[in-house]
């Protein structure tokens, strides 16, 4: 591992995202972390997946939570990939790279979620290396109720000044911050509590050469694997972070 920086769903913009291929394809470029985001199928199986509906990747229409695992997995993904499950997700990248899940709760939407991503990180011996992060802040205070061991994150899509005795509560490590609301006061805030700063996404050498130049000890999130690739091995500031 030697790219600092959070792989997107693997590389999705050159494989399908949330695929094998494309989390191997983080693997093979050396990056530190790569994020994935979990759903329960009808019959309950962790499985990898962004979109609450099947419809922009696969070949079929619906809601993933409408789907057994095996009518999920008879789908196609692009010309020749399927929708994994955490399970075999979790055992290609065992030992290779720190996993970030996003667990997509939405409410009571998937009942049970918590716990049966955290029995697959420990069945596949890949506890130690997973953070688990989630828009959704109730399944964090769940998680930390099931876990007292596993290493938790928030995500957001907006900036929350009134977050941080919530997470020194939940003993969050991550913060998950969308780039167009990154400002050095709110970064400032959110490292002073010992919290590492995510800025999302980081695609564009406008971004990248922000970063360099104001935020270099954040953890980027990024779909441009090769571009930030490139961009950190000539920015020896950022390897200084």
């Amino acid at each position: 591992m030697s790219i600092r920086g959070i792989a997107h769903r693997g590389y999705p913009v050159k494989h399908p995202e949330n695929t094998l291929s494309s989390f191997q394809a983080a693997v093979d470029l050396g990056y530190t972390y790569v994020e994935l985001d979990v759903q329960l199928s009808k019959d309950g199986v962790p499985v990898v997946m962004h979109d609450y509906t099947v419809d922009r990747m696969s070949d079929h229409s619906g809601y993933v939570k409408d789907y057994t695992l095996a009518e999920l997995q008879r789908m196609r993904i692009g010309t020749h990939e399927r929708i994994p499950t955490l399970e075999e997700t979790m055992k290609l990248l065992r030992g290779k790279l720190n996993v970030m899940v996003e667990l997509k709760q939405a409410g009571d939407l998937y009942p049970g979620l918590e716990q049966k991503a955290l029995d697959v990180l420990r069945q596949t011996n890949t506890f130690e290396q997973t953070i688990i992060i989630s828009f959704d802040h109730f399944s964090i205070q769940r998680l930390r109720g099931l876990d007292a061991d596993i290493r938790l994150g928030l995500t957001s899509s907006c900036s929350m000044p009134y977050v941080f005795p919530f997470l020194k509560e939940t003993r969050c490590e991550l913060l998950g911050v969308p780039m167009k609301m990154l400002t050095e006061q709110y970064a400032s805030m959110i490292m002073e509590q010992g919290v590492e700063v995510g800025p999302w996404p980081v695609d564009t050498i406008a971004d990248m050469e922000i970063i360099a130049r104001q935020y270099p000890e954040t953890l980027i999130t990024t779909n441009e694997l090769e571009r930030w690739a490139a961009f950190y091995e000539s920015h020896p500031e950022l390897k200084r972070a």
